[in-house]
Parts: C-alpha cells; structure tokens; sequence
C-alpha cells in the first residue's frame, strides 16, 4: 500500500543555486515507522513531496494512494490544504492526515481532512497505518504526548533521502538537526513549548554526530539546529558545535543557525568562537524591554547588568552577537518601544537587532481567543510575508499569516511609527552609518533615545531622496498592516527591516553628508570623529588597511585619544558583492585599536 508525505517549502536561491530544504519531519516519520515490520510488509514510502509543485504534476505521478500525511505550518498550510483535497477528490478513500505545528482540532472542519495528530507524531503515524492495515478507521485527534526516549532511528543515516538527493545532484540542500526536543519556556507568541512541552529529551551524542558524518559527506550547504536553547547542555552542547565545526571543514556547509539557550551565557559565547564564520553570531533574546509587556507574554529577560556584560563579552572577544524584538506585543506603547530599541543601545549592542512583526500563530497561548480579549488584539492575515520568489515555486494558492495590528496599548499608526523610528534607528546605527558619532555624543552626554529622536525627524523633513525612502516605507507599512498586501517592489514582510539597506549602501555619501548635518547640531567636535565615521563602512574603492585618529575610544567609551587601524577581509576579494558582504556582516569594517 503506498504512503505520500508531504513537506513543501520554498526554494531558496543562494548565489545562482537553488537550495531545497530536506524534509526532515516527514522524514522522521518513515524511519521510525521502518523499524516495525507489520509496517514494512504492508506499506511502501512512494514519494515525499518535498518542495512547492505544481499539483496537477503531483498528482498524476501518485499511484493508489492509501495514506497521504501533511506536515503543515504557516509557509505552506495553504498548499497543503489545496493538494489535501484534491487528492480526496480523486481518491476518495485515501486517509489524509494532517500534523505540523500549525494541526489543531479545527482543521477536521474540512471534509477531505480524516485525522489531525497534535505535537509528535512518530507514533501517531504508525498506529494510524496500523489502522489502515486492519481495516479500522484511524482517531479523528491523536492528542498531544511524547516519545519516552528519543533512541530512535534518524531518517538522515537510513537513506529515507538518498533517492531525492540522487534525482537532485545539481542542488544544494538545507538540513534539519535535532539534538534535543522540548523547550522549558512558555512564551506566549510562541508554539514551541506548547508543542513539545516544557521537559527537554536528548538524542544520544552518537546519533548526532552520526548525522554530521552523513552531511559532510554530502552536498548539505546549510543547518538549521531546530534545539529551542542550544547550549542549555553546556559540555555536550560544546561538544556538538565542535562537531558542527569539524562537519564544515569537512564538507560544503556554509551557514549554521543557532536557537541559542533564551539566558544566555559564557557557554553560548565559547560555542560562538567555535562554530566562527559559520553563524551570525549569539542571539540576546529580549522581544521586548518592557516590564509589563514581558510579564504579559510570560517572559523573563537578564538583568540589564547581564546583558551588558555578555554585550561586552561579544565585542572584546570578536563574536557577533544579535537582539530580536517583537512590536506589537501586549502591554507595549509607543513610547517603551523607542524607549526599548535605545536601551539597547544603552547596554551596548551595536552589531545587530532584527524586528519583526508580531505574530498568531495557530497553537500559541496569544492566538487565544482569552488572550485577543483580554489585551483588544486586532490582526490582519498577510499574504506575502515569506522572503521568497523562486519561478520555481508552484504560486497558485497565496500562504497568509496573521500579524497583530493593533493592541489596547497601541494603534495600527503606532505599531507603523514604532516600527519605522526602529528601521531608521537601526539601519543607521547598527548599519554604521551614525554608531561612530552616536557612541560618542553619548559617552558626552546625550541618550541615544534623544539621538535618533532628532535623527528620525531631521530625516523625515529633510527634502532628500532619504526622506522620500522612508515616508514610501511608512505607506507601504500602513497598506500592509490594514490590508495585508504588500507592495511588489517592497518584497516580503517577514524581510521587511532590510529592506532600507541595499538603498541606504548605495546612497552612503548622501547618508554621510546628512548623518554629519544632524550631528553638528549637538556637538561642534563634530570633524573630529568624521573621518572614522566616514570609514567605518566598507568601500570598495578605498585603499585598506588604514589608520585613523580620533580623541576618543569607542569601546571603553572614554575621551582618550586613540588610533585605530582599519580593515575588512572582503579588500582583496574580486568583484564586490553588496548581498553576499551583508549577510556575513562585513558592510562594517573592522576597527582594530593601534594606541
């Protein structure tokens, strides 16, 4: 009898190669599910349908399918339920099945839709074919439990991908890691704890490694480690990104993504410094910097003193680090959003804050209708939210989410001002294209809310193409968060904050001769600091390494004088490359303290 699972997800285009993301937790499935033999001698893996096709194509290659399983969240639930129903219609006594994160008991409203699994779904599936084989009709809900230990095959080491990667030869692929499952945290915006429960289980250590064996060994360009706080386990967490690090050297991985441990520590620094190029650094998880807004969301940040220090740690060592924050959370206004974004600044991170868009997600406590009661949550459901346009991807039916637009504390005009003063603040600090001036008003006396306060108004006043850039983001927002369109040439929403970047790059002697207009408004020490400021961003056609001297010290923060060299790996590359230069973070160049 022949088993369908399905996994789609975008193509990714990395450096004119497509990149196709194995399908990891379809994958799972079958390996355990390989184990049994009543399994084995009933049904046959026909196909995994791993990428966004064309449906018609999908279903003329199915043979008489028995079973057909959907892993289904937010970038493909709209697909999913489309070939779901088709496949009824032409098999009417075919059992579709859906789990993911995003199954719940609503789906079942869905006539072609026969069983919904919640949370892990190994043994689910086998006790679902097991009814199949018997004749039986499967539960309608297998409810949400646990495997009791995590020894179990993975679907990388029993060859449950070998025949799609053997039709796939001239392509890269993205990879899924487990090393552990489960998540002690109980955010609120969040599915993952809920899903998987509080308790974490672990995959023994040989396993793991096993699996890196198995993609050095490959064509695996990309691993997303899908651990909700890797290097919660210090030493074997240690040990993991020491295998990570072998498997690159080894192989073709390129990039590694982290979900670090939500309190972060010396230990996630220590596998920082491992794992190198290979990530973008220790993520500082904060979402808000709101008291209010954290208890509501049932989270708990370090203490300011703590993220100093660990913000510290990062810059003297040279490991990247990285913030995220949330707007539109529960209990956040305005003013404590601009008041957050500047505090981090405060505490010294200056390498790099992403934003996004708060989110509902279908399983999560904040998607609740107590929760959109109690804080007056409106939403909007976005379509164009993923950052992905391959003509490789079958677009037919549009995947939406829904984004939070309005709270009891701020207003859709809010979220959109709060958003856009962050866009600005960031992209010209955390670009580098005001850090050197605004460190330095602010070891003088100037907090860095009123810094790009003053920033943020001189620029939208200032008669420029800049100001032209931005009043276009800000409508573009607006018509995004109150109809859930995007305009076209604005790209994605979920990759909405880098939108500014390539333009501002391109326009960095405008943004230079604005950003040194404002800042003499507050200092008339200004020309002292304009030559660092000008070549702290890379320029292709400046001659590296330079020196340059400046009367204060940027990272101790003192008005000591001070020599810096400065440098950036890229000088001697051929051929500039303002995407590839941005996402290893090198559009900053490095300042190296001579004196």
């Amino acid at each position: 009898m022949n088993v369908y699972l399905f996994q789609p997800q975008y193509v990714v285009e990395v450096s004119n190669r497509s990149n196709y993301w194995l399908p990891y937790s379809a994958g799972c499935l079958w390996s355990y599910a390989q184990q049994f033999q009543d399994i084995t001698d009933n049904f046959e893996l026909a196909d995994i349908v791993y990428r966004r096709e064309d449906p018609t194509a999908v279903l003329d290659r199915m043979q008489d399918p028995v079973y057909a399983g959907f892993s289904c969240y937010v970038w493909n639930r709209a697909y999913c339920i489309h070939v779901a129903e088709l496949i009824k219609q032409r098999w009417p006594k075919c059992i579709v099945q859906f789990g993911g994160p995003d199954a719940n008991g609503k789906m079942l409203s869905y006539q072609f839709i026969d069983s919904i699994v919640m949370a892990e779904g190994e043994e689910a599936f086998v006790e679902t074919l097991r009814a199949i084989a018997a004749g039986s009709t499967p539960e309608s809900i297998y409810s949400r439990r646990r495997l009791s230990n995590l020894d179990i095959p993975s679907p990388y080491t029993t060859g449950v991908f070998d025949a799609i990667m053997q039709r796939n030869t001239d392509v890269d692929w993205a990879m899924t890691l487990e090393t552990n499952r489960g998540c002690p945290f109980s955010c609120t915006f969040c599915d993952w704890g809920g899903v998987t429960y509080s308790k974490i289980k672990k995959f023994n250590l040989e396993r793991v490694a096993a699996e890196l064996d198995w993609a050095a060994e490959r064509s695996v360009a990309y691993i997303f480690c899908a651990d909700a706080n890797f290097g919660v386990f210090k030493e074997r967490d240690i040990e993991i990104a020491r295998l990570i690090r072998s498997a690159a050297d080894r192989g073709r991985i390129e990039s590694v993504n982290l979900q670090y441990a939500k309190n972060s520590s010396d230990t996630v620094f220590a596998i920082a410094s491992i794992m190198g190029d290979l990530s973008r650094g220790v993520t500082i998880s904060m979402q808000s910097m709101n008291p209010d807004t954290l208890q509501a969301i049932k989270r708990d940040n370090l203490p300011s003193n703590d993220i100093e220090y660990l913000l510290a740690l990062g810059e003297q060592n040279n490991v990247g680090s990285y913030t995220e924050m949330i707007i539109g959370m529960p209990q956040e206004t305005l003013e404590t959003w601009k008041d957050g974004i500047a505090e981090l600044f405060e505490l010294g991170q200056h390498y790099s804050i992403d934003i996004w868009f708060a989110q509902l997600l279908e399983n999560s406590e904040l998607a609740s209708a107590d929760s959109r009661r109690l804080y007056r949550i409106s939403s909007v459901l976005a379509e164009d939210y993923m950052p992905y346009h391959s003509p490789l991807d079958w677009r037919g039916v549009n995947e939406t989410i829904e984004l939070i637009n309005g709270t009891s504390t701020m207003s859709t005009y809010n979220i959109v001002e709060g958003y856009l003063w962050a866009l600005v603040a960031i992209n010209f600090h955390i670009g580098g294209y005001s850090q050197i001036y605004a460190r330095y008003l602010n070891k003088n006396g100037y907090s860095y809310r009123s810094i790009y306060d003053r920033l943020f108004r001189a620029l939208m006043s200032s008669r420029t193409e800049l100001e032209t850039h931005f009043k276009e983001l800000m409508q573009a927002l607006y018509q995004y968060l109150t109809t859930g369109k995007m305009p076209k040439s604005f790209g994605s929403g979920h990759a909405f904050h880098t939108v500014s970047q390539k333009f501002l790059y391109e326009h960095r002697h405008l943004v230079y001769n604005f950003v040194n207009q404002v800042f003499m408004t507050m200092t008339q020490k200004s020309t002292d600091v304009e030559e660092l400021q000008r070549h702290f961003i890379f320029d292709p056609d400046t001659e590296y390494p330079l020196l340059v001297h400046v009367p204060f010290n940027v990272q101790n923060r003192t008005n000591a004088p001070t020599t810096y060299q400065i440098d950036n790996p890229i000088r001697n590359q051929s051929g500039f490359d303002f995407y590839r230069a941005r996402r290893r973070g090198l559009l900053k160049n490095t300042l190296y303290q001579i004196t």
